[in-house]
């Protein structure tokens, strides 16, 4: 698989598993099936998978402003039944009392999202978001997200973060993955560890749309004006205005 990503402000280009900035090969890390196995609907035998990758990450493609623009790819390869899809994580709350957003943009393929918040009482709020390429999805405040590849080609993430905090992982390993699992036909199967108060379907533009946020092209943007997205260190300012 060779794509060329963008041309300007970065040429970034994707050839195999490989990834290329402006001509130079970049750094990658790898999540296994092995390190997901506690995230997983069901415990695959690991002997008879074709690859034990899941997912392929090009952390700090672009930095600016204690932000930085990372890539991630997701082959089209599931594991039994289920859609392939990142381990999910939640962020820790920032200075201003708001856990701190994140903003993915879809480059190739298409993608579902899952992100869920806890409530008071243990239950988790539920959006499951669907994107195609050059959608862009703002991850709100508070919310953990799993991304799953839920078409037939390779899907590949361009996300935009605050750089100074680390993402907290533990949750979705104790309880088994998200509150969902997307299956390769589409179908979706409730987790049973978690007790969903209210799930919603939306498109990328209806959750944006929530927050009053719009972006067309979160890498042009961010290289252009940084500013924009000084919301990713500080969510209140998502609100002001």
């Amino acid at each position: 698989m060779d794509i060329i990503l963008y041309n300007k402000p970065l040429k970034i280009e994707l050839t195999g598993y490989l990834l290329f900035v402006n001509g130079t090969q970049h750094q990658k890390s790898v999540r296994t099936i092995p390190q997901m196995i506690k995230t997983l609907m069901s415990r695959p035998d690991l002997e008879t998978l074709e690859t034990l990758d899941m997912y392929f990450m090009y952390r700090n493609v672009l930095k600016k402003d204690g932000m930085r623009y990372d890539i991630t790819m997701i082959p089209p390869v599931p594991i039994g039944n289920e859609a392939p899809k990142t381990h999910g994580h939640y962020h820790p709350k920032s200075e201003d009392g708001l856990a701190y957003p994140e903003i993915y943009q879809v480059l190739n393929g298409r993608a579902v999202f899952i992100i869920q918040k806890k409530n008071r009482n243990g239950s988790v709020d539920v959006s499951i978001v669907s994107a195609k390429a050059r959608d862009v999805v703002l991850i709100p405040a508070g919310y953990g997200h799993v991304t799953i590849n839920s078409g037939d080609e390779t899907l590949v993430l361009g996300n935009l973060v605050y750089d100074m905090f680390e993402p907290m992982y533990h949750e979705y390993d104790e309880n088994r993955g998200a509150a969902y699992y997307y299956l390769k036909e589409g179908n979706i199967v409730q987790n049973g560890n978690y007790v969903v108060e209210k799930n919603e379907r939306l498109t990328a533009a209806e959750l944006n749309a929530k927050y009053g946020f719009t972006c067309g092209d979160l890498l042009a943007e961010f290289s252009d004006n940084p500013q924009k997205f000084a919301f990713l260190q500080k969510p209140k300012l998502l609100f002001k205005g």
